[in-house]
């Protein structure tokens, strides 16, 4: 009954109704979901692994752990953080092998549906193209450079650049506090920093 529920304001969030939709039996309900958070997902997965394979079988891994809460969802937060927490915890706990873990290639789609991967970075489609050019020649070196510093802070770095997650939305999919992303942040841009630099002085770019 809706009086039992916590109360809070991810109440009123569309998706968390969405989900309590579901959980009372709307199966409909869950393929709106599937649908507002697919590309979200589908995105931070592949950037973490730069497969397209594994991040499509990890994607509906995703899903299909919010199918199996039906029955024991209870509305605490807003479900975008449930959803960021599962994604994040698969890619920490999943899929971290090393042979996943290429360089993400620019070409690839965001989503299933998305443009590629290259068009997000950087603006580069809106620049002359000259600048375009030059824009993905530093997107590529990132990636390289990306691919290759600690999970957590390479996912926190995706979950704050990419997916434009505040300090504390990242705290809640990480399930840790604010201070210790800003620390794991800072820990991070260095991380890439210093990739970037030894890429740079190896010649390698």
């Amino acid at each position: 009954m809706t009086s039992e529920r916590p109360r809070g304001d991810y109440l009123s969030d569309p998706d968390t109704q969405l989900m309590v939709r579901f959980a009372e039996g709307d199966e409909r309900a869950f393929d709106r979901i599937v649908e507002n958070f697919r590309n979200q997902v589908f995105g931070i997965i592949h950037r973490y692994v730069g497969d397209w394979a594994a991040a499509e079988d990890c994607s509906q891994e995703v899903f299909l752990r919010i199918y199996r809460l039906k029955s024991s969802y209870t509305p605490t937060a807003r479900l975008s953080t449930l959803v960021y927490r599962i994604t994040t915890n698969l890619c920490l706990n999943v899929v971290r092998d090393a042979s996943k873990r290429q360089a993400v290639s620019l070409d690839a789609p965001h989503g299933p549906e998305g443009p590629p991967l290259g068009a997000t970075l950087e603006h580069a489609s809106a620049e002359a193209p000259g600048d375009a050019l030059e824009a993905r020649e530093r997107a590529e070196m990132v990636w390289k450079a990306l691919s290759r510093i600690p999970d957590r802070q390479r996912i926190a770095l995706i979950l704050h650049r990419f997916e434009a997650l505040s300090y504390a939305e990242i705290a809640q999919a990480l399930e840790t506090n604010v201070d210790a992303v800003k620390a794991l942040l800072s820990r991070a841009r260095q991380s890439l920093a210093d990739a970037l630099r030894a890429d740079l002085e190896a010649g390698n770019l």
